[in-house]
């Protein structure tokens, strides 16, 4: 089956030649590489291509900051491809080795449409390799509507951040939703789990990929997601979010004792308030003035739209 690659970037470091470089060197090499660039102020096309136009299989589009959107974007990406499989994957991913397109493409067959990937922290901060290995645990497994009972939330779980989808039921099922501040990936996951189809989570299909926020980030972040479940109450309400955060904070907060890393508990408690605080308060997004929305959001662009509700 043919894979193409689509990369959503704005600003890119580093990293971003690192993932074209090693996706040609994969043991399956993507078809067709899409990589969609928001631009922004000091940048500019021309010497955008000259860094990253490194191999024939790439194709570059730009667009406009006020045009991004985490599911429109994603979509214009998809429809560029032709290929059997499309794997959305994010500017700051690296794989670990030569084998992720072919360990996530092995897991797509029958009734499984979308397999994603294990995150595993490239940072030294052992509060987010901790968080990273409760959400991705070393062995893989297939999941279902019949899961529902026993996996909450976690049912609909899937990241963009690296997953692969096959291109034909992505369409049967039109798509990221649009105009979206956060969570297409888990929104598509829903229509994908209530259709009959099953989600792959391939363990052995890695990417080294995290983040380091500050608190006003974290608060950001959050703000943003309590937004989406506000926005989407008709799916979210179906699940209880609280007891997969209270777990995954024993379980850090052990593995931060187990470590003797007592000292950055009182962190990890701050950032806990600071995500408690942010989706308090997006989740009530709708009685603030617009000026203070958009100042608490991490994803500034999306209350640009004059439609927000």
């Amino acid at each position: 089956m043919t894979i193409d690659v689509i990369i959503p970037t704005c600003n890119p470091d580093e990293k971003l030649g690192l993932l074209l470089g090693n996706l040609q060197r994969q043991s399956i090499p993507p078809h067709k590489i899409y990589i969609i660039n928001t631009l922004t102020a000091g940048h500019t096309a021309e010497d955008f291509n000259a860094q990253y136009q490194i191999a024939d299989n790439i194709e570059i589009r730009h667009i406009q900051s006020e045009d991004f959107d985490h599911g429109t974007t994603r979509n214009d990406g998809a429809r560029m491809s032709d290929a059997d499989l499309i794997l959305f994957i994010t500017q700051d991913a690296i794989p670990a080795d030569d084998h992720l397109l072919e360990n996530l493409s092995k897991n797509i067959k029958e009734d499984v449409v979308i397999a994603f990937g294990r995150q595993v922290a490239d940072s030294e901060m052992p509060i987010e390799r901790l968080s990273r290995n409760f959400n991705y645990p070393p062995v893989g497994y297939v999941k279902s509507a019949k899961d529902k009972a026993v996996m909450g939330i976690k049912v609909c779980f899937c990241s963009n951040v690296c997953a692969m989808y096959r291109r034909s039921t992505f369409w049967e099922l039109n798509g990221f939703p649009t105009h979206n501040i956060f969570n297409e990936d888990m929104q598509f996951a829903y229509k994908v789990i209530s259709s009959g189809y099953s989600i792959a989570y391939a363990a052995d299909a890695m990417v080294l990929h995290s983040h380091n926020y500050s608190l006003k980030k974290i608060f950001q972040r959050y703000f943003d997601q309590g937004v989406s479940q506000k926005q989407n109450e008709q799916m979210f309400n179906q699940f209880s979010s609280m007891n997969e955060g209270k777990a995954q904070a024993k379980y850090i907060i052990k593995g931060l004792s187990k470590e003797k890393r007592y000292s950055l508990i009182f962190l990890f408690v701050m950032q806990s308030l600071a995500k408690l605080c942010g989706f308090f308060m997006g989740k009530h997004y709708n009685l603030m003035p617009h000026g203070l929305r958009k100042a608490l959001s991490m994803n500034k662009y999306y209350w640009k739209i004059s439609s927000v509700k």
